[in-house]
């Protein structure tokens, strides 16, 4: 009976601390804040312990307006959905998404419009293991609108002078592209550029493992 109880009382406390709600009042502030809770929520995630969301609770909280602290370019890849990987709720992400984790003009102003109307505080662009499109910039892929597409990705990688074995070249390649998109933003930008020069905000680059789950920063 004691061993039972033991493994009762586990149990449920491995249920309180995976129905941990989100507390609304403490949202991240700066920038280093925001990354400090992506990281921690893709934490969580690695370990199968994800805070409880009351999502109907958070769309309410949220209904009115909005102040995402973190602004997410991440590829299409449905293996890789960014609120998951980061084990965020409601209201906390913009979320961006194209093949290849790449900007334009589009993406540009999507972020400008995050960091001055909404106070978005970091910026993050998030690549990952295994990336099609990479792959496709890699093989020369020709298919229609897509051709362009892999032509920008290819830009990250053509004059780079040092390759790792095959098996490893997709990745490696996947995260000089997360690189070269940064540069391409600070560069087309000024507005991000000002911003993150005055320490007002961040712009950081991250690279999903899609075995392991793990998102980890990329130094540049």
């Amino acid at each position: 009976m004691r061993i039972i109880g033991t493994i009762l009382f586990s149990i449920f406390i491995l249920f309180i601390f995976s129905c941990e709600t989100v507390d609304h009042h403490h949202a991240p502030k700066t920038a280093n804040e925001a990354l400090k809770e992506l990281m921690d929520g893709n934490q969580r995630y690695v370990d199968n312990m994800p805070i409880h969301h009351d999502f109907i609770d958070e769309a309410h909280h949220s209904e009115k307006d909005q102040h995402p602290h973190t602004f997410v370019l991440s590829c299409i890849d449905s293996r890789v959905p960014p609120e998951i990987v980061f084990d965020q709720g409601i209201g906390n992400l913009f979320v961006a998404r194209v093949a290849g984790n790449i900007e334009d003009d589009n993406i540009l102003g999507s972020m400008e419009y995050a960091i001055q109307v909404k106070g978005t505080k970091l910026l993050v662009v998030l690549g990952h293991s295994n990336c099609g499109a990479v792959q496709g910039a890699i093989d020369n892929v020709n298919l229609g609108h897509l051709t362009q597409l892999t032509n920008q990705i290819k830009v990250a990688f053509s004059h780079h002078r040092t390759y790792p074995l095959p098996e490893h070249l997709s990745d490696e390649a996947g995260r000089l592209n997360v690189l070269s998109t940064i540069d391409h933003i600070l560069t087309s930008s000024k507005i991000i550029r000002e911003l993150v020069k005055q320490k007002k905000i961040k712009i950081v680059g991250t690279f999903y493992d899609l075995h392991t789950g793990k998102v980890e920063l990329i130094k540049s």
